[in-house]
């Protein structure tokens, strides 16, 4: 029975409970918005619902949602980060840089994911021991680190890599792209930290309450720091994948995946004043906007329009969350 106050009275043989539509609704509209955009997108053009297509989009957001762990990590500690597009590049032209050099592929990876590892411990360290605003520290970095890579290449991608490399991004196990298994195997692990480890729980501590969790024994510095260290490390491992896919290293590549990390993080309900989201409605975030773009592309909608359309998707993505939030308080 549906009353006045928009709950549904569900009656048993020994409770009655409440279900109340309107806060179903509101923590679940992005999802109800990705079913009907979905099957929407299906009617529109029958290529959508094409295991190929559907194989296609996992494989466009696979290396993007790597980069998506770090921040939905750092957003839940109640920080944010705009330099992980960058660091990508960055550590995309090193990596081709090295490997075109001679450098051992295998000390390449080491090298590169370390100094991607480094990258987040000057931005988190700076954060957490000056108590900066990341916001600032970590734009600062975006703009000097992209330049650095425009600096270190002139401007121009770095070619000629290694054939045996070239394969770590296209082969298929079963017809499931490789792509898709890293992005499965890396999520399985960052969900298990998150969730079951001391350290998972206090990032979500310190977003909470960064104070109550210095005085619980948390080493606020050190977590935060860490979560950057970690972050940078994952867009490090990101730009091999990146550069093995496309076969060179260009500094212009990555251009606005900050942005698509933080619409994955926000649209799967991770909360922008930190505490609250999960890594799993980080891949449904992304999965929407994967979606949309495909989605857009099939449409024959133009890229102009297309960046219009997933501006306004991450604003109200942003406008719901805030909402979300004042009704759980």
């Amino acid at each position: 029975m549906i009353k006045a106050d928009n709950t549904v009275v569900l009656k048993g043989k020994n409770e009655v409970s409440k279900f109340n539509v309107k806060d179903f609704l509101m923590k679940y509209i992005m999802y109800i918005v990705l079913v009907l955009m979905s099957i929407t997108l299906a009617v529109a053009n029958d290529k959508f619902l094409t295991t190929g297509n559907m194989m296609t989009i996992l494989k466009q957001i696979s290396i993007q949602s790597i980069v998506a762990i770090g921040m939905t990590m750092i957003i839940i500690s109640g920080n944010i980060d705009l330099s992980v597009g960058s660091v990508v590049a960055f550590c995309s032209v090193t990596g081709a840089m090295m490997m075109t050099s001679g450098v051992p592929i295998w000390l390449a990876v080491l090298l590169v994911v370390g100094i991607g590892g480094l990258l987040g411990f000057v931005s988190g360290g700076v954060t957490a021991k000056l108590k900066l605003h990341s916001f600032l520290v970590t734009l600062a970095l975006m703009q000097a680190v992209r330049g650095l890579a425009q600096t270190i290449t002139g401007g121009y991608p770095k070619a000629g890599l290694p054939e045996v490399f070239g394969a770590v991004a296209a082969k298929s196990i079963f017809g499931i792209p490789i792509l898709v298994i890293y992005m499965i195997i890396f999520y399985a692990v960052f969900i298990y930290i998150m969730k079951y480890t001391a350290f998972g729980r206090s990032i979500y501590a310190i977003g909470s309450n960064e104070e109550s969790a210095r005085l619980s024994g948390i080493n606020v510095e050190k977590v935060k720091t860490m979560v950057f260290v970690i972050s940078s490390a994952l867009c490090g491992v990101a730009g091999l994948l990146l550069t093995s896919k496309v076969r060179s290293g260009d500094p212009t590549s990555a251009n606005g995946w900050e942005m698509d990390a933080i619409a994955g993080a926000i649209i799967g309900g991770t909360n922008m004043a930190g505490g609250e989201g999960k890594l799993g409605g980080t891949i449904i975030g992304l999965l929407f906007v994967g979606i949309l773009a495909n989605g857009m592309v099939l449409l024959g909608v133009n890229a102009y329009m297309q960046s219009v359309v997933k501006g306004l998707v991450i604003f109200l993505a942003v406008i719901i969350n805030s909402i979300q939030k004042r009704s759980q308080n």
